[in-house]
């Protein structure tokens, strides 16, 4: 039996509907890809402040100094901020509890071996991509870190 030819009249009416299919589609996929974009930076980011609260409380169970621990959060998250810029997107809090669990009221003279210092670090984050700004401008990224002061 002979094969069928289709009319050039219904070949040629459904050229167009490949085109609204990928109309539809791809801003569906733009999203997807943005989406995995700012939340994969946001990952990284958050593992930054982790890793740098991290150092900061290291750096206070050696020696319990606010400078120096704020210091060396602030080396640590470098690349994200570089040093010596205006410090606006990262905060340090440091606070301590003495050798009996009581809070600390003065972290110069109450932050003595026993202790616990703790380091907060904050993190202002902002999306990369146009997607994530829908959701807002940004969020907070925030870690704390006790550790027992030597």
């Amino acid at each position: 039996m002979p094969r069928r030819r289709m009319p050039r009249r219904v070949l040629r009416d459904e050229r167009g509907a490949a085109a609204v299919e990928f109309a539809l589609i791809v801003p569906i996929l733009v999203m997807l890809v943005f989406g995995i974009v700012d939340f994969g930076w946001a990952i990284n980011r958050d593992t930054m402040v982790n890793n740098a609260a991290r150092e900061g409380a290291r750096e206070g169970s050696l020696d319990p100094d606010q400078t120096a621990i704020a210091t060396t959060v602030r080396n640590s998250l470098s690349s994200i901020e570089p040093v010596g810029t205006t410090p606006s997107k990262i905060t340090v809090t440091v606070g301590c509890l003495k050798p009996d669990n009581t809070v600390c009221t003065n972290f110069v003279t109450d932050a003595r071996s026993g202790g616990t210092v703790i380091v907060t670090v904050a993190l202002n984050h902002s999306w990369v991509t146009p997607v994530g700004t829908a959701f807002g401008n940004g969020i907070i990224l925030s870690k704390t870190v006790e550790m027992r002061i030597e």
